[in-house]
């Protein structure tokens, strides 16, 4: 199966550069309606209702920077949320010592050979200390970690910050996600204002190619340099 192809900007324009631009020449093309469609017939209506709605579209969807925003939010919720895992799973630490000193063999089952790996993990945080919650649960266990001062609540933390990590990471990747679906949204809109608006440009050129004055009002520029090529070609 075919691959689809990638959405890209058909200018080099900024976003807010096109609309803009395309503002002033619809409002010229209005004005010259009747010249246009005398020549060319598929500029009648509803076109210059269907350009309009097209730039309304594109103007709903929200810039890329509020995408960022939120993805830059998720993101600082899931490192926090790493930082305190990293911090319970250290306290659960401190109390395996004080109940089983000197023992190594404790410390592995418990994973603290895993730690330095796992402490700024996303993906092994979690397992880290669901392996700390499942071993600090154990009777034989849990009776001498709370004998030196663990709360029964912290070790049920354990469990409840490796299930808050997981989500907020599925959050995370969904604002990622949601931002390609955004930008792929963002410039389909803003291509189609681009081609209605460089249709009408091109066709500006026959239309006013005895007034100096109309046809300077439709010459389209992308970034420096002249448009030359219509997006569409008139028929």
């Amino acid at each position: 199966m075919k691959r689809p192809e990638e959405v890209n900007r058909i200018f080099t324009k900024s976003d807010d550069e096109v609309l803009q631009q395309s503002d002033v020449k619809l409002g010229s093309f209005e004005e010259n309606k009747d010249k246009f469609i005398e020549r060319f017939p598929q500029l009648a209506d509803p076109f210059a209702e269907e350009w309009c709605e097209a730039i309304s579209n594109a103007r709903r969807i929200l810039p890329d920077y509020a995408s960022v925003a939120n993805q830059s939010k998720e993101t600082d919720a899931l490192n926090t949320l790493i930082e305190k895992g990293a911090n319970l799973y250290q306290t659960l630490l401190l109390y395996v010592r004080l109940a089983f000193p000197n023992d190594a063999m404790v410390l592995r089952i418990f994973g603290q050979h895993q730690y330095d790996a796992a402490r700024k993990s996303q993906l092994k945080l979690p397992i880290l200390l669901t392996t700390g919650y499942t071993q600090a649960s154990k009777p034989e266990y849990k009776s001498a970690l709370m004998g030196k001062g663990m709360k029964r609540a912290e070790i049920e933390a354990l469990k409840l910050m490796a299930d808050s990590i997981v989500n907020q990471g599925k959050m995370q990747e969904k604002a990622i996600k949601d931002r390609t679906l955004d930008k792929n949204e963002r410039v389909t809109a803003l291509n189609l204002v681009w081609a209605k608006m460089a249709l009408v440009c091109q066709c500006a050129k026959l239309v006013f190619q005895n007034d100096a004055t109309r046809y300077n009002l439709f010459l389209l520029s992308d970034g420096n340099n002249p448009t030359e090529k219509p997006d569409e070609t008139p028929t």
